[in-house]
């Protein structure tokens, strides 16, 4: 059993089922990830609609603001928008 599995398991009664909604600061690689650091908005936003709900349009605006250069990334970050779109 990898990690993951193991906090699933272990959190699975401490969370909500429906719908289910993530860890604090636990970034759930099941609903999707980013696989490179300029990646486009489309594709996080097929996860980010899932994990951010209505937040993920105004997180992505917030973030091409404060951090235009995505500095500040992980596998599940927030995208930001192409200079063209802010």
């Amino acid at each position: 059993m990898e990690l993951d599995e193991k906090v699933y398991a272990y959190m699975a009664s401490h969370v909500s089922k429906s719908p289910r909604a993530a860890y604090l600061n636990y970034r759930d690689l099941d609903l999707g990830r980013n696989h490179d650091a300029n990646t486009s908005y489309a594709q996080p936003s097929i996860w980010g609609l899932k994990y951010f709900k209505s937040n993920f349009r105004r997180l992505v605006h917030v973030k091409t603001l404060v951090d235009p250069g995505n500095f500040f990334r992980n596998e599940q970050s927030i995208p930001v928008l192409p200079s063209g779109q802010k």
